[in-house]
């Protein structure tokens, strides 16, 4: 019996993994992560952090906080669905050359397509992408070490990485010509900006070491993803319910993990956003156990969702996004920067703002954007009009079985 094998207990059915519960969970991720960057296109608001909570208000705060569920979401999901495919057959040698081939092609969009997007020119942004594919090289190397041992890899990292924040290459983020080491650190560690003779070259959003963690642990909950439904459940909620303990604890008793402290302010409203403003760039322990636990909890509530027939209808519709998170997410990124610069362009303003590099991050165009409800009224359009292409790439990756189509 292989180490896996006798670590987990796999089902009778080994075909029916794929489970609806996880589609659920990712396509309501990738409909959140839509609310963030709708915002960061169409908000009027500038020179606001918006979890800060002596600047931001709850609206904000919460608009912003909760779409802090997507990066991890993401990561997590794509290591279970890496662990699913080695239950439907596939060799330690199989995973582990797809995982390779498919981080370095996620690595190569990040640099090119995805990058362009954003900025609609050249100036590569490494973010979650850049870390998803980094991830699957970390993990192929991994594949033939049993389920266990890979996800007490990814909770040591996710553990003890915070240790490593005093090192912060802080001259290697301004100075035009910073060592291979401060590069390095930026890369893996700290997020920062690249320069090279004084000009910037890249900037790196999402340093690896973190994410790798995560991407661990998700391969190991895919072992929880395949046990009964009761027991899935089960499992997911008491894991959910003590990462949230855990969290409250270390932010309640200014413990480890997190180098931003929690305050009590001077309005109950502010010393709730304090205690949830937690280091996402690069994802910090609190954070990790926040959004997990939450993420784990709502896993739970789809499982039985499914297993109980609710919302059939609604189910159908988020599942569709889920199906196809990566066609999605390049499709989104595109219809955002566009549909900002042309109405830029309609209201006759200057439309160029948004051919500079990074624009949409480091800058706002004056008298530009919509308050919150407009935000939200952009998403609502956006989404609609992406459900049409994801739902016609969804049902050709179902009946298809192209290899270029396990790379999109």
């Amino acid at each position: 019996m292989s180490s896996q094998a006798a670590t987990f207990p796999i089902p009778v059915n080994p075909e029916s993994r794929r489970l609806e519960s996880v589609d659920l969970l990712r396509g309501l991720l990738m409909l959140l992560m839509a609310i963030d960057h709708s915002r960061d296109f169409f908000s009027s608001v500038s020179g606001v952090d918006p979890t800060g909570p002596t600047e931001s208000w709850p609206a904000l705060f919460a608009t912003r906080w909760i779409t802090h569920l997507c990066a991890p979401g993401f990561v997590a999901l794509a290591g279970a669905s890496v662990y699913l495919q080695r239950q439907r057959g596939k060799t330690a040698a199989q995973t582990a050359k797809l995982l390779a081939t498919r981080g370095l092609w996620l690595i190569f969009l990040e640099f090119t397509v995805i990058s362009f997007g954003w900025s609609f020119a050249f100036a590569p942004g490494l973010q979650v992408i850049w870390a998803i594919g980094f991830a699957m090289l970390f993990l192929a190397a991994l594949q033939r070490l049993p389920t266990i041992v890979i996800g007490c890899i990814g909770a040591a990292i996710v553990l003890v990485h915070n240790l490593f924040d005093r090192f912060t290459p802080a001259p290697g983020l301004m100075i035009p010509r910073p060592s291979s080491l401060d590069v390095l650190w930026i890369f893996l560690h700290h997020s920062g900006i690249i320069f090279f003779h004084g000009h910037p070259v890249a900037f790196v959003l999402y340093p690896i070491v973190p994410w790798i963690g995560i991407i661990a642990l998700g391969y190991a909950f895919g072992a929880v993803v395949i046990l009964s439904p009761e027991r899935r459940r089960k499992v997911a909620s008491s894991l959910g319910f003590s990462f949230l303990l855990i969290f409250t604890g270390l932010r309640i008793f200014h413990g480890y993990g997190d180098p931003i402290p929690f305050h009590h302010l001077p309005t109950e409203a502010q010393t709730a956003m304090s205690f949830f403003e937690v280091l996402k760039y690069p994802p910090s322990l609190q954070y990790v156990l926040a959004t997990l636990g939450v993420l784990l909890l709502l896993y739970t509530l789809f499982d039985l969702a499914v297993s109980r027939s609710w919302l059939h209808k609604l189910r159908g519709i988020v599942e569709i996004y889920g199906r196809v998170p990566f066609f999605y997410y390049v499709l989104h990124i595109y219809f955002l920067h566009l549909g900002a610069l042309l109405l830029t362009a309609a209201e006759g303003k200057n439309w160029h703002f948004w051919l500079q590099p990074a624009a949409v991050f480091t800058d706002h165009l004056a008298g530009w954007g919509f308050n919150l409800p407009g935000v939200y009224l952009a998403w609502f359009i956006l989404v609609t009009l992406l459900y049409f292409p994801c739902k016609w790439f969804a049902a050709m990756k179902a009946r298809r079985r192209d290899w270029w189509l396990s790379y999109l």
